[in-house]
C-alpha cells in the first residue's frame, strides 16, 4: 500500500500553540511528504515562525491566505484548509491528513493510522481521539467511534475526493458531515480510542465566549445538519447526566436546535445527506446506539504495544526555534507530479 500522506493545518494566530505541534510532527516514525501549513489572516508571531520553520524544513509548506471577515469563525477554517488542499492537488499522495495547531502528538500516530488504513480497504476517514489539556490537567471528550474529529482526522485520498471535501458551515460540524458524506459513498469513518492524542485548548467554543454560548451553538449544529429531533432529544437528554453543569449545557443545546428549527435557516447540504443522517440516527434510537456490523472497521488487532506516550506539554515559554530537529532523512518524497482531478 502506498503510505504517503500529506497534512494541512489551518493557523489563526496560534504562535503559542505550533512550537510543541511543529515539535510532534517532526517526531513522527512515519513522516509527512509534505505538511502545509496555511495562514488564515493571523496577526501575531504565527506568520514570522512559520517563515523561519519553512527554512529549515524542505517539506513544510507556508501559504498565507487573506481573512474574509464575512465568513463565520467555522467557515473560515474550512476554506482555509481548502486552500492547503488545492496546494498539493498535483502531489502524489494517498492520505490527506487535517491536523489543527494545538495539537500533540504521540510519536507514531500517524504510522497507527495507516496501518489501520492498511487493514481494511472500506475504511475512507479515521482518526485517534483527543483530551483537553486545561489548567495542567487532562480532560476526556465524548465520542462516538463513527465520529472523527477534524482537529486528528485522516482521509483515503479517493474518499476525500469523492466526496467532495468538507463543507463551509456556518456553525460548523464539517467533520461530522464529512463522515455522514463518506457513509452515504459506501466508505466507513471510525475513530479509534488506544490513539490518544493531546489538544492544548478547549475545543468546540469556536469564536464562542462561554461554553454556555458554544452549547447554543452546538444545537445550530445539530439543525444544520438536519439531526431528527427525537436523536437530538435522546442524544442531549443522556448528555444532561454525564456533561458539568448537569443539565445545563444540554438545555442549552436543545435551545439552540430548538431556535434553529423555529428560524428555519435553509441548510447548506443536501436533502439526500438529511434523510440519510436520519436514517442513521433513527436506527441509533431504536438500537440503543449500537453500531451495525457493516459499519465498523473490520481490521485485525491492532493495538499498539506500550510506546512512548504523548508528552504532556509543559507550562512556560516554547522550546527555541533551533531546538526542532527536521526528519529530511526519513521523508517520502511525494512529488511527482499528478494530473488534478
Amino acid at each position: 500500500m502506498n503510505r504517503k500522506y500529506v497534512i494541512v493545518t489551518p493557523a489563526h494566530n496560534e504562535a503559542d500553540h505550533l512550537p510543541a505541534t511543529v515539535a510532534s510532527v517532526l517526531r513522527q516514525t512515519v513522516p509527512p511528504c509534505r505538511w502545509v501549513v496555511v495562514d488564515d489572516g493571523s496577526t501575531d508571531e504565527t506568520p514570522a515562525l512559520l517563515a523561519a520553520w519553512v527554512r529549515q524544513h524542505e517539506f513544510l509548506q507556508y501559504h498565507r491566505r487573506l481573512r474574509d471577515g464575512s465568513q463565520s469563525y467555522f467557515a473560515s477554517n474550512v476554506y482555509a484548509i481548502m486552500e492547503g488542499v488545492r496546494q498539493v492537488e498535483t502531489l502524489d499522495y494517498e492520505f490527506l491528513a487535517v491536523l489543527d495547531a494545538e495539537i500533540t502528538l504521540p510519536p507514531d500516530y500517524y504510522e497507527q493510522i495507516l496501518a489501520r488504513f492498511e487493514a481494511d480497504p472500506a475504511l475512507g476517514v479515521a482518526s485517534g481521539i483527543y483530551e483537553n489539556l486545561i489548567a495542567g490537567r487532562l480532560h476526556k471528550v465524548m465520542n462516538d467511534r463513527r465520529s472523527t474529529p477534524k482537529a486528528i482526522q485522516v482521509f483515503r485520498r479517493s474518499c476525500f475526493e469523492q466526496i467532495g471535501g468538507y463543507i463551509p458551515l456556518k456553525y460548523g460540524a464539517e467533520d461530522t458531515c464529512a463522515c455522514l458524506l463518506a457513509r452515504l459513498r459506501g466508505w466507513k469513518a471510525w475513530s479509534f480510542p488506544e490513539l490518544k492524542v493531546i489538544h492544548r485548548r478547549p475545543t468546540g467554543l469556536g469564536n464562542a465566549k462561554s461554553i454556555l454560548r458554544a452549547s447554543f451553538e452546538l444545537g445550530l449544529q445539530e439543525y444544520g445538519l438536519g439531526s431528527h429531533p427525537l436523536f437530538v432529544l435522546t442524544k442531549y437528554l443522556r448528555r444532561a447526566f454525564l456533561e458539568k453543569p448537569y443539565g445545563v449545557r444540554a438545555a442549552a443545546t436543545l435551545a439552540g436546535f430548538l431556535y434553529g428549527s423555529l428560524r428555519a435557516e435553509k441548510r447548506q447540504i443536501s436533502r439526500e445527506l438529511v434523510r440519510f443522517a436520519r436514517r442513521e440516527q433513527l436506527a441509533r434510537v431504536w438500537n440503543f446506539n449500537r453500531i451495525p456490523r457493516t459499519c465498523r472497521w473490520e481490521g485485525s488487532d491492532l493495538r499498539a504495544p506500550p510506546s512512548e506516550e504523548v508528552e504532556k506539554p509543559a507550562h512556560g515559554p516554547a522550546r527555541p526555534l533551533l531546538e526542532f530537529q527536521s526528519p529530511k532523512n526519513r521523508s517520502r518524497d511525494c512529488s511527482a507530479s499528478r494530473a488534478p482531478r
